[in-house]
């Protein structure tokens, strides 16, 4: 098989009846438009999947690490030239991960791209008032204080990534021990100590929660995040 130009990985705490629909999705959204691509499936401690086929990987994980934790690890263990998470759910359109990847790869100098959720002022995630979109909106404001202006959306784990960069993060910043839902904070901290060259692009959101998501723990987690 060859190298894969995109990696997709997403995060599994349980059996999901979307994960088919979501892979027979993601068959016929490269199927229009042909490209090489992998499917990196982070699965928690028991959680059962059956075998798939290339271009989908299964890496079950051997003690229950958390979302954020799985995350980081698919993506290390991704072999793409370029990075994504994506999720069972499809809370944001592949057309919108298609065109972030689009921009990085035309953009020689650029590290990663970062998606907006805010600039659409019609987005679901803008118009519902879920508990989970609340608290996004509380901790974004916090952490824009913590981290900086950039980037807008700081809870948004939709990034696009050259594995040239994750490495040098991976290489260089002290990641430390990684807990909780969100992804996010994880890189906002490594891009502290190695600065990428970053841009950000606006997103859609469908403003549709995880099964898995837990409101306190999430909100614990960012809670903890913000105070350290």
């Amino acid at each position: 098989m060859s190298t894969p130009l995109l990696s997709l990985v997403i995060y599994l705490d349980q059996e999901s009846k979307h994960l088919e629909d979501c892979l027979r999705d993601l068959q016929t959204f490269f199927t229009k438009f042909p490209l090489p691509y992998e499917v990196i499936l982070m699965a928690e401690k028991g959680v059962t999947l059956s075998e798939k086929q290339a271009p989908i990987r299964i890496i079950h994980n051997k003690t229950r690490l958390g979302r954020a934790a799985s995350l980081w690890q698919g993506l290390q263990a991704a072999q793409g030239h370029f990075l994504a998470v994506s999720s069972v759910e499809m809370t944001t359109p592949l057309g919108d991960l298609f065109r972030l990847l689009q921009y990085l790869m035309s953009e020689e100098k650029i590290d990663l791209y970062w998606g907006d959720r805010y600039a659409h002022k019609n987005s679901s995630f803008l118009k519902k008032e879920s508990p989970r979109q609340k608290t996004e909106h509380l901790f974004n404001g916090i952490l824009k204080e913590k981290f900086g202006a950039l980037p807008a959306d700081p809870l948004s784990d939709v990034v696009m990534i050259k594995q040239s960069a994750l490495k040098k993060l991976t290489s260089t910043a002290n990641i430390g021990k990684i807990k909780g839902w969100y992804l996010a904070p994880v890189l906002l901290r490594a891009l502290k100590q190695q600065p990428l060259q970053m841009e950000q692009l606006p997103i859609l959101d469908s403003g549709l929660t995880a099964p898995g998501f837990s409101l306190w723990k999430a909100r614990w987690g960012l809670f903890k995040e913000c105070l350290f």
